[in-house]
């Protein structure tokens, strides 16, 4: 219950919450997974770091992977059996989600990628939305995973290396994990202005001439 709702979890937290035996690791990491899902604001990044630190690279990086896929399908599950209605109210919270789902409603796989890689909206709202809007399934998994996977990937090596905080492989990936982020807000920043800019054209060409 302590995990519930409780947005101030730590790596360190969900450490002492984990069982040392790997196999039942394993499970409880997931599970973490599951409840993430439902929860919206416990971080994913500590889950991924997490992982990092208790498996392996490659057991780590699968169990992400897994983790991953739980949390582009139990949100979509949630949105769809909640419908639309329920799910406006919490996307009112978020006006830039409004606009951007406004501009690209005809290319929703375009919309599941962007949504995800820009990282600057809570991914279980988005994908809440996609399954109230009956996005199909395949496409929120496929263009979700494309955008959730670099940062899920640099984050499990990032807690792998995270106990020697000197070490090449922490700093190499702590590095790219701020370029990522940065490159996202960019990509955020250049879809903005590129909608402003087009706004401003089509608000010019309807405008009477005198």
């Amino acid at each position: 219950g302590y995990l519930i709702g409780n947005q101030n979890v730590s790596v360190e937290t969900l450490l002492a919450f984990t069982p040392k035996a790997p196999a039942k690791a394993a499970i409880v990491m997931l599970l973490l997974y599951a409840l993430k899902s439902a929860t919206i604001f416990f971080p994913l990044i500590i889950l991924e770091i997490a992982a990092g630190h208790l498996f392996s690279p490659w057991a780590a990086l699968g169990i992400n992977f897994v983790g991953m896929l739980i949390i582009l399908t139990i949100p979509y599950l949630m949105g769809k059996a909640a419908g639309i209605k329920a799910i406006q109210k919490l996307v009112q919270k978020y006006p830039r989600f409004g606009e951007i789902i406004g501009k690209q409603q005809d290319n929703t796989l375009f919309l599941c990628f962007f949504l995800r890689i820009i990282s600057c909206l809570p991914g279980d709202v988005v994908t809440m939305y996609f399954g109230a809007t009956k996005t199909p399934f395949w496409q929120n998994l496929i263009a979700g995973t494309l955008g959730v996977l670099p940062g899920m990937v640099l984050a499990t090596l990032m807690g792998s290396s995270i106990q020697d905080p000197e070490s090449p492989a922490f700093w190499i990936s702590a590095i790219l994990m701020i370029t990522l982020a940065a490159l996202s807000a960019l990509l955020y920043y250049a879809y903005c202005r590129k909608e402003q800019k087009k706004n401003t054209v089509e608000e010019s060409s309807n405008r009477p001439n005198l």
